[in-house]
């Protein structure tokens, strides 16, 4: 009964109904092994503060004006400073090029904005790939090795 732990990736959600684009990714990351779970802005910003994780994975789609208006009431100005902690990266999907805050959040280096149309696996597999590599760095030791001299035995 060893049974691999959980992996975890949040859907930003700006609605209390979810889209249909939730249901596309989470059958489609569910193959690959990952949960999808749907949090709120205001359940994300008390995840960030509460949890031990050091990185958190986001996503949010922004996929029609109705979507785009919520997004920049809810999301947009508290963004800034979700992005500050270092703890979260950010998915934004959208086909919307004036929600692309990449130029904001330059330094941050934990923003990142992907255009519609997207191929759902190709996606999934792409967040595989970045949950991955960010687990792995987040596991290696920065310190390096250590300094030794071969002749002597001490390595």
């Amino acid at each position: 009964m060893d049974q691999k732990p959980q992996s975890f990736i949040f859907y930003l959600s700006l609605e209390d109904k979810l889209p249909e684009t939730f249901y596309i990714f989470d059958r489609t990351l569910r193959d690959l092994g990952f949960m999808l779970i749907p949090v709120k802005v205001d359940q994300l910003q008390s995840l960030i503060s509460s949890t031990e994780q050091n990185s958190i994975i986001v996503l949010s789609s922004v996929s029609d004006s109705r979507e785009y208006e919520l997004y920049n009431k809810t999301v947009r100005l508290s963004l800034k400073y979700l992005l500050q902690s270092k703890r979260i990266r950010f998915l934004l999907l959208s086909s919307f090029s004036r929600l692309d805050d990449s130029k904001v959040h330059v330094r941050s280096k934990n923003y990142f904005f992907l255009r519609y149309p997207l191929d759902a696996r190709i996606l999934a597999a792409a967040v595989a790939r970045f949950y991955e590599s960010v687990s792995q760095k987040s596991t290696k030791w920065p310190g390096g090795t250590r300094a030794g001299v071969r002749g002597l035995g001490v390595a």
